[in-house]
């Protein structure tokens, strides 16, 4: 085995633990981690911290015996090789027991299209976590954490139930700016998307941010943009990091005036007001990106797109999306929750 090869899983292995510490503690101090190293404005990229990393890492090599395991993941059918070919981005994901399936689900749909990324999903509860990282085990691509922000009821949360709600959706910017201050491009997804192409070719270029949005003709921004945030692209630019950083600061000095809002609804706000400053939003085009209600729209009127990804946004809760999939054929689990739990028992 060639030792770049023993470096490189050995990298994996310590940029892993220490985005867990790193996003487990992120949470809870409201002071933000001064950034390692990030792109600026222009995207360019400085590598210092991963340089940095990896000469550790060459070092600690030196002495490791360890055999290390080149078999594809169990999760992810992706190998070191694979995933070393995409450096420096992080598909990053939040669940709870009550979506285990549909997770499942989304990462069956990338797996049989063959993209290979390394990914990072937070459970936000004991028994999602403890399934999923069997799952994962082994697997070079599938990274799970446990978040120590306050884990969540392993039941569906109802759109209804407000404040449980929110508060799910109102968590997850903190896990993106972990990765944004360490140099890396976040693409954050919710688990209720299906993939049929590589995503990753539409985010090149020079912008901040990349997202959908259903109510402007794509490609312009208007006064109308509503972008959506359960399937968007982060760059690590100081622009985005800025960004990032008050939208948690005002999503948090809501919550101390006693309003609970939607994470999407308060980026929006920030967006449209230049606040802190202008951020660049490359849109997607939503005839291949499309969101739940227009893409069976599509589907219906036979219209001829090649769909790149799919996201169950606006049909609502878990029942409808499962049906939903299964009504296209795009529902891959054969089984329950209960009964996917009760297998690993």
């Amino acid at each position: 085995m060639a030792a770049s090869d023993n470096v490189f899983k050995i990298l994996f292995g310590m940029q892993s633990l220490a985005f867990i510490a790193f996003i487990i503690y992120l949470s809870q101090d409201d002071h933000a981690v001064r950034p390692l190293s990030r792109l600026s404005n222009d995207c360019t990229c400085q590598d210092k911290h991963r340089q940095e990393l990896h000469i550790k890492a060459v070092s600690h090599s030196i002495n490791s015996t360890r055999s290390v395991n080149q078999t594809r993941g169990p999760l992810s059918n992706c190998s070191i090789y694979d995933v070393k070919s995409r450096p420096g981005v992080v598909m990053l994901t939040s669940t709870n027991l009550g979506f285990l399936d549909v997770t499942l689900n989304m990462l069956e749909s990338i797996k049989r299209i063959g993209v290979c990324v390394n990914t990072t999903i937070v459970a936000e509860d004991q028994k999602c976590y403890h399934y999923l990282s069997k799952r994962a085990e082994d697997d070079p691509a599938v990274h799970v954490m446990l978040t120590n922000s306050g884990g969540t009821t392993e039941k569906e949360i109802l759109r209804s139930q407000r404040r449980p709600y929110y508060a799910l959706f109102n968590k997850r910017q903190e896990y993106i700016l972990a990765f944004l201050e360490r140099g890396y491009e976040v693409l954050f997804t919710d688990v209720d998307t299906f993939w049929f192409r590589d995503p990753f070719p539409y985010f090149e270029g020079n912008f901040d941010m990349s997202m959908i949005d259903p109510r402007s003709p794509y490609p312009n921004r208007t006064e109308k943009s509503h972008y959506c945030t359960g399937f968007a692209y982060f760059k690590p630019t100081d622009v985005s990091i800025k960004f990032v950083k008050a939208w948690i600061k005002s999503m948090k000095d809501d919550l101390k005036r006693g309003r609970l809002l939607a994470d999407q609804d308060v980026m929006n706000h920030l967006l449209r007001q230049d606040k802190p400053v202008h951020v660049n939003v490359q849109p997607l085009d939503t005839n291949i990106f499309p969101w739940g209600p227009k893409f069976y729209d599509l589907l219906e009127k036979k219209a001829n797109y090649s769909t790149v990804m799919m996201h169950a946004a606006s049909i609502r809760g878990h029942a409808a999306k499962v049906a939903k999939f299964k009504s296209s054929n795009m529902w891959l689990v054969n089984c329950t929750v209960e009964e996917l739990i009760s297998r690993e028992n």
